[in-house]
């Protein structure tokens, strides 16, 4: 890692469906790959980047996928808005038997978490890029 690497602050307003996942996922590789660091991927609009029940088509990019693997290769840590997640119907397994739900549905690599996170992220940050 080069000593003058910079701290970045993703956030993800699009959905997964949207070029703006994709290239918010690419733009975080060669990120990584440059040496720099990635304090955190805060998901608000695009919560359907975190449902695990998100059936992707045979030929289409897994975006989902793509984060996980993000996650898991790079410990890049992947938050989803907590209040944007429960208005779409996406939360885990403890705010599920908080909030007596049948299921859950975070998907894994990710966990939910409030503005302050992000905020204090944000602050930590030397960048902060939306897409």
């Amino acid at each position: 890692m080069s000593t003058d690497s910079l701290n970045y602050v993703l956030v993800i307003n699009s959905d997964i469906t949207q070029q703006g996942s994709h290239s918010g996922y690419r733009f975080a590789c060669e990120l990584l790959k440059q040496g720099q660091r990635i304090s955190q991927v805060f998901f608000y609009q695009g919560i359907s980047n975190t449902n695990g029940l998100t059936s992707i088509a045979s030929g289409e990019t897994n975006v989902l996928a793509l984060w996980q693997s993000l996650n898991k290769e790079h410990q890049v840590p992947l938050i989803s808005c907590i209040s944007a997640s429960l208005r779409r119907g996406v939360c885990d397994e403890q705010v599920a038997d908080e909030q007596k739900l049948s299921a859950h549905n975070l998907a894994e690599g990710f966990e939910l978490g409030g503005l302050g996170e992000f905020v204090t992220a944000s602050a930590n940050a030397d960048r902060l890029i939306q897409f």
